[in-house]
């Protein structure tokens, strides 16, 4: 099963997220940058790593960029066989910033907020974390 990890100051980008990631993996959430390198840091020690962190750029106390980055080091110490799939996410389409999260973050992608549930899904299906077909879309409310 897949396991997933969303990082986001916004409640409801947090809520969103989840409601479309959960139809293929368990979901987890953090508020900001720094608790979700710390979840991401005790999966890896208890030998059940995530499978996709989706990473909100703007956050308080740590940013996506630096989160990012420490998500990398972590995997490094711990000697990760794979690195786990990064996607950063921000309502900033700025090639600044999309160049930074792909080439000195280390994120694998980058997307602009409001992201849709068909482009996340072609997302977990390019990963490989997904096979196709997927599952229908529901309409949105339907998923608790």
């Amino acid at each position: 099963m897949n396991k997933f990890l969303i990082v986001d100051d916004s409640s409801s980008a947090r809520y969103l997220l989840k409601s479309y990631l959960s139809r293929f993996g368990e979901c987890h959430e953090a508020e900001h940058g720094r608790d979700g390198v710390k979840m991401f840091g005790k999966a890896l020690l208890d030998g059940v790593p995530y499978n996709l962190v989706v990473m909100d750029i703007m956050m308080p106390k740590m940013d996506g960029h630096m989160a990012v980055a420490k998500l990398r080091e972590l995997e490094a110490k711990a000697g990760a066989p794979e690195p786990v799939r990064v996607v950063m996410l921000s309502s900033l389409d700025d090639p600044r910033n999309m160049l930074r999260a792909q080439f000195e973050s280390g994120s694998d992608l980058y997307l602009t907020k409001p992201v849709e549930f068909q482009t996340l899904k072609e997302m977990l299906v390019s990963f490989g974390l997904v096979d196709e077909p997927a599952l229908p879309v529901k309409p949105f409310g339907d998923e608790v």
